[in-house]
């Protein structure tokens, strides 16, 4: 009985934290299939470090202390970030953010199959040894493969000639925290220091997301527009994405909770086709853009059949919500007067009939 509650535990609570982290991405531009792929992966990437750690103790390459130390945590970062290497060269791939979502669910997938390797061994100690392992092994799985993700979506937008130290950048120090952490629990230090670190890399994490989402809300806000057929109504919306439960309330009251379900994918869709009109400006790869662009069109596609499914009627109260602040015309006026040549100043009309009623010399 034991046994099976901590395997519960050992499932459930890791599961728990990937889908804190996948709903903190409020643009939902990681895609659910690649996130059980990274599962799945990860579960892989756990059986494949498991028979090489076997055979490279079995044959004494390494003891077992330098393998638990140093070898295990190098073999285990490589082997999780493998499958991330090829989502980031996706065209649906879009920035760091889904990295360390994708990342986390590749160390999610092989902490819980290493729990299960933990629990069924110590059937006695099952339940304590599996709550130890969630809050601190599991997050250190986690955190290591997110930072190879958020590092290899930061190396495919990069321009620099050295962008290839991001992504050696990140999977070091996904080995750094994971043998530092491995060092920390067979030094048999207090065990809080492991918690401590576990925590740390959790809250780098966090913070990479949100610093990420911030600079996509910028650049929905500069990319999202009329060439997209979306009016200024609902941009504005989109850049409240965070809040939009509680602007679609009177709509979900007015016209039922799954006409405002289907208008809230209907903006996330534009927030998404924001997102990748930067995308395909940044991309260095000349495949990566073309695949890019065709997705861009495969979105306006799915954008125009949701537009019809929300229907005409709803779309207008939608566009209401935020209306137009200026009239198209005054728009146009700012636009011309800000790019008029200043130095042209005071040689309009009246300067002009100044000098001429001015007495000339005799």
């Amino acid at each position: 009985m034991a046994s099976a509650i901590a395997l519960i535990i050992a499932t459930l609570i890791p599961l728990l934290f990937l889908y804190v982290v996948y709903i903190m991405d409020m643009y939902h531009t990681g895609s659910f299939h690649s996130i059980f792929f990274c599962i799945t992966w990860g579960a892989l990437a756990y059986f494949l470090a498991f028979l090489l750690n076997s055979i490279l103790v079995n044959n004494k390459v390494f003891s077992e202390d330098f393998l638990i130390r140093f070898s295990a945590p190098l073999a285990e970062e490589t082997l999780k970030g493998l499958f991330l290497f090829y989502l980031v060269r996706r065209p649906k791939f879009t920035y760091f953010v889904d990295g360390a979502i994708y990342g986390f669910a590749c160390g999610i997938g092989f902490a819980i199959f290493e729990n299960y390797e933990y629990v069924l061994g110590n059937s006695s100690i099952a339940i304590s040894l599996a709550i130890s392992r969630v809050l601190s092994t599991n997050l250190i799985h986690a955190t290591g493969s997110a930072l190879i993700g958020i590092s290899l979506g930061i190396w495919r937008l990069e321009k620099s000639r050295l962008r290839f130290l991001f992504p050696l950048g990140g999977w070091l120090c996904a080995f750094a925290m994971h043998s530092t952490f491995n060092n920390i629990v067979s030094d048999n230090t207090i065990l809080i220091f492991a918690f401590i670190l576990s925590f740390i890399g959790i809250g780098i994490i966090v913070f990479a997301v949100f610093r990420g989402l911030k600079e996509e809300k910028s650049w929905i806000e500069e990319k999202l527009g009329m060439t997209d057929g979306v009016t200024s109504g609902e941009a504005a919306i989109v850049q409240r994405i965070n809040k939009v439960d509680d602007i679609l309330a009177p709509l979900a009251q007015r016209f039922g909770p799954q006409k405002a379900s289907q208008i809230e994918e209907f903006l996330l869709m534009q927030a998404r086709l924001g997102i990748l009109r930067k995308t395909v400006e940044k991309l260095q790869d000349e495949k990566m853009r073309l695949a890019a662009q065709n997705q861009i069109e495969e979105l306006r596609l799915e954008m125009d059949e949701a537009r019809r499914a929300v229907g005409a009627y709803c779309m207008l109260y939608l566009r209401n919500i935020f209306p137009e602040t200026q009239s198209p015309i005054y728009d146009l006026l700012q636009r011309r007067l800000a790019s008029t040549d200043k130095s042209l100043a005071g040689t309009g009309l009246w300067k002009t009939l100044d000098q001429r009623v001015k007495p000339t010399d005799q």
